[in-house]
């Protein structure tokens, strides 16, 4: 587990924002929007295994961002496996260049891309959903979405080394 150091701002947030989700490094940047006011920001990992990095976020005790990311087989159709939970995360959208393919929703995100593990070709799924909304407005919250994915798909791939 994390404990991120406080830091007292303005803005409500009495921690700083580290510059790493679940251990894959993004940018502060690309992460605070994302994340509510709070006192404490604590980091969960509990992987399923070296190809399966689980990951929950969480201000004040709160869970705010679950991440997960996998290694499947490359005949896998990603997008369409993940059709129903996308849209329960609402109206996903396909969104470009990120990975090979990759859908934003209201509260959440998902990106996949071709990668070579164990010597076969597979692919790495990433997926955000976010439990706790800190940004009101749909349309900045997708594309805080969309940074945060396009910043996590190609650092947690190398990180399970999925090439």
């Amino acid at each position: 587990m994390f404990a991120a150091a406080a830091c007292t701002g303005s803005s409500g947030r009495d921690y700083a924002v580290p510059q790493a989700a679940c251990g894959v490094e993004v940018g502060s940047e690309v992460l605070s929007p994302l994340l509510p006011d709070g006192k404490n920001l604590t980091q969960r990992n509990y992987n399923f295994g070296p190809t399966q990095p689980r990951c929950e976020l969480k201000v004040d005790g709160n869970l705010v961002v679950h991440v997960s990311g996998d290694v499947v087989p490359a005949s896998t159709d990603v997008i369409a496996v993940n059709e129903r939970g996308m849209r329960g995360l609402g109206h996903p959208a396909a969104a470009k260049n990120i990975g090979q393919d990759a859908r934003i929703a209201d509260r959440g995100a998902l990106a996949v891309d071709r990668c070579v593990y164990g010597g076969k070709q597979q692919k790495f799924v990433a997926d955000i959903e976010l439990k706790k909304q800190a940004i009101q407005d749909v349309s900045e919250r997708r594309d805080a979405l969309r940074s945060l994915l396009k910043a996590y798909l190609p650092a947690a791939m190398k990180d399970v080394g999925c090439g």
